[in-house]
C-alpha cells in the first residue's frame, strides 16, 4: 500500500499502512521522533500551560540514552528522554516483580472487602463495576488517590515541597505515604531540576503519565473477561488454568495467589490477551523526521509533516490475519485460538501466514512454574462450574504454543521502534492478574440479549484502548468452591 497524503484541520499529514512499510518506518526510527505526537497530546488533551510548550519543543535530542545527532539540548533539558526513563526502569525486571506483587495483593485486599455476596446483584454496567475495583488499586500504587485530577496532583506536588523527595525508600516498600511510587519519586526529582518545569506543567506531565498506565489497561482488563463470559466452552479452560496458576490460598481466604510467572507465558491466555488488544486497541502512532526530509522508498516525507500509523488498520487487516482454514473467524470476531500454533497439528495455526518462528521451550517455562508452585504447594479446591471431563492438556501440552511470529508491524498495540510503549509488561501482568483474581472471585451472568456482539466506541478513535458503546448488564454473586 503506497503512502496517502492527508489535510487534518491546519496540517498536512502522511498515512503509512501495511506491515511492510510500517517495518521500514520502524528500522529507520532513528532519523524520526514521535515528539509531534506527544506534543499534540499535551496541548489538546493534559491542558499543558501555553508558557510551556516551547520548551517541550525544543528538545530535539529523542529518548533514547544517546541523544540524537545534531541535538543542542542541555542534558538537564532532556524532557522527552528523563521522563520516559523512570517508566522504564521501574515497569521492567525485578522493579515489575515487586510491583506486580503489590498490585495481587492490594486488589486481592480489595475484592475480599467488596460487599457482594452469595445472592445475585443487578449490575447495569460490568465496564462500571471492573473499573471501579481494579483502577483504585493502580492509582493507590502510584500515588494517593483524589477526585479532580490536574488540581490534585498540583496540590500534592505542593504538599512535597515541605518534605525532603530524596528519601531513598526500601524498594519491597515501594511507595510512601507522600510520595506515591518509585516511579513519580524518580520523575519528580528529575522535573525538580528543569527551570521550565513549573506545577502546571509537572502536573500534566503527571496526569499524562497516570492516564496512559492506568486507564488503558483496566479497559482492557474488562475487553479481557468479557471474552471470556461470553463463550461458556471456553470457561473450564479458565477454571484449569486458575488451578495450574495458583501458588497457594490463604486459610482465611477463598482467593488463590497466583504465579505471574505462570500467567504470563500460558498460551491460552497469552493469546486471549493478544487477541483482546488487536480487537479493542486503536492507537494513533506519530512520527515526524525533525532534522530533515525522511527518504522513504521512493517518496520523499518533508521535514517536520507528521507521518501516521493506525494499529486499527493494521489490526483489522484481512490479508494479513490468519482467519482459521475456512475463513470462519474473521478479523472483526474475537477467536482466542488466534495467536496459537500447535506442533502436532496437520494446520498447526498461528495469528500470522508468515513463517512462525522458534518460541520458549514449554519445558523450561513448566519448570520455572514448578520452582514457583515449590515454595508453598497448596492446591485450590475445585470450582463451581469446573468440567472435570475436558481435555485439561489442550492448551497446555508441548504441542501448543503462543505466538507473535511474523507480526512485526501487523500487531502493534503498544506502537514500536524506540518509542514503543513502556508500560506493555506492566499492562500484561495486570490485565491477566485482574481478570484472573475478579473471575476467581465472582461468578458473572450477562443480561445481553441472545446473539449480542459488542461494539466499541469508534469516538475514541486513536486514544488506546476503546471502551465499549451502550452498557453490558450482568448479574454478578461470589463464586463458590466446592
Amino acid at each position: 500500500m503506497n503512502p496517502l497524503r492527508l489535510a487534518l484541520f491546519t496540517e498536512e499529514a502522511i498515512l503509512v499502512a501495511g506491515a511492510h512499510n510500517i517495518r521500514l518506518i520502524w528500522r529507520n526510527s532513528q532519523w524520526l521522533t514521535a515528539k509531534a505526537g506527544h506534543m499534540i497530546g499535551l496541548v489538546t488533551i493534559l491542558d499543558t500551560p501555553k508558557r510551556s510548550h516551547e520548551f517541550y519543543r525544543s528538545d530535539n535530542s529523542g529518548i533514547r540514552k544517546t541523544p540524537l545527532p545534531h541535538s543542542d539540548v542541555l542534558s538537564e533539558h532532556r524532557v522527552w528522554h528523563l521522563t520516559h526513563q523512570p517508566i522504564t526502569d521501574c515497569l521492567s525486571g525485578s522493579n515489575l516483580d515487586a510491583f506486580t506483587e503489590s498490585f495481587q495483593n492490594a486488589l486481592r485486599r480489595r475484592i475480599e472487602r467488596c460487599p457482594i455476596g452469595d445472592d445475585w446483584l443487578e449490575v447495569s454496567h460490568l465496564y462500571d463495576f471492573v473499573y471501579t475495583e481494579v483502577i483504585h488499586v493502580q492509582l493507590e500504587l502510584l500515588l494517593e488517590p483524589r477526585n479532580d485530577c490536574l488540581a490534585s496532583i498540583r496540590n500534592w506536588h505542593e504538599a512535597l515541597k515541605i518534605h525532603d523527595p530524596n528519601r531513598l525508600i526500601d524498594k519491597r516498600e515501594l511507595q510512601d505515604v507522600r510520595f506515591g511510587n518509585e516511579i513519580m519519586r524518580s520523575r519528580r526529582r528529575i522535573m525538580a531540576n528543569m527551570d521550565a518545569m513549573d506545577e502546571d506543567t509537572a502536573a500534566s506531565a503527571d496526569l499524562g503519565m497516570l492516564w496512559a498506565l492506568n486507564a488503558n489497561p483496566v479497559t482492557a482488563t474488562f475487553w479481557f473477561l468479557l471474552e471470556i463470559l461470553r463463550d461458556p466452552a471456553l470457561q473450564p479452560y479458565i477454571h484449569n488454568e486458575i488451578t495450574n496458576a495458583t501458588i497457594s490460598k490463604s486459610a482465611n481466604s477463598t482467593l488463590p495467589y497466583f504465579s505471574p510467572t505462570h500467567l504470563n507465558t500460558s498460551p491460552l491466555l497469552q493469546s486471549i490477551y493478544a487477541e483482546t488488544l488487536r480487537l479493542r486497541v486503536s492507537v494513533m502512532i506519530v512520527q515526524s523526521a525533525e532534522f530533515a526530509p525522511f527518504k522513504f522508498k521512493e517518496w520523499i516525507f518533508p521535514k517536520d509533516m507528521l507521518i501516521l500509523i493506525s494499529s486499527r488498520i493494521a489490526h483489522m487487516d484481512p490479508q494479513a490475519w490468519n482467519r482459521g482454514p475456512n475463513g470462519e473467524h474473521p478479523v472483526e470476531k474475537f477467536w482466542a485460538e488466534r495467536f496459537l500454533v500447535w506442533s502436532d497439528a496437520k494446520d498447526n495455526g498461528g495469528p500470522s501466514r508468515e513463517p512462525a518462528e522458534a518460541a520458549e521451550p514449554h519445558q523450561k517455562i513448566a519448570a520455572r512454574n514448578n520452582k514457583e508452585r515449590a515454595t508453598n504447594p497448596e492446591r485450590p479446591d475445585v470450582a463451581r462450574g469446573t468440567n472435570h471431563d475436558l481435555d485439561a492438556n489442550r492448551y497446555s501440552s508441548p504441542q501448543c504454543r503462543f505466538t507473535t511470529a511474523g507480526l512485526t508491524g501487523t500487531w502493534i498495540p503498544y506502537g514500536g521502534g524506540p518509542g514503543i510503549c513502556p508500560g506493555r509488561h506492566f499492562a500484561k501482568s495486570n490485565m491477566l492478574l485482574a481478570s484472573m483474581l475478579l473471575f476467581s472471585a465472582f461468578e458473572i451472568s450477562l443480561d445481553a440479549g441472545q446473539g449480542w456482539e459488542p461494539e466499541v466506541d469508534l469516538r475514541y478513535y486513536g486514544l488506546g484502548v476503546l471502551p465499549p458503546t451502550g452498557k453490558v448488564p450482568c448479574r454478578i454473586r461470589r463464586r463458590k468452591w466446592i
